[in-house]
């Protein structure tokens, strides 16, 4: 899957530009724990907003593409 198509799926899915946590963990299929450990490894950013924490959908494209 390119990163356009995961951009547009995504966007497609959710009509929003951020996820949180745990609709981040639901659509790449892993543990917000696994989550936790990505964001401490440098493997995928997020930003922090309001005290949630968020990743944008560029970001989940570039992750699944790498992966």
């Amino acid at each position: 899957m390119s990163h356009v198509e995961c951009i547009e799926i995504l966007r497609e899915n959710y009509q929003k530009l951020l996820l949180t946590k745990r609709e981040t963990a639901k659509e790449l299929s892993i543990s917000e724990a696994t989550i936790d450990r990505l964001r401490q490894s440098g493997k995928i950013s997020s930003k922090k907003i309001l005290g949630s924490v968020m990743f944008s959908i560029d970001e989940i494209a570039r992750f699944v593409e790498e992966a």
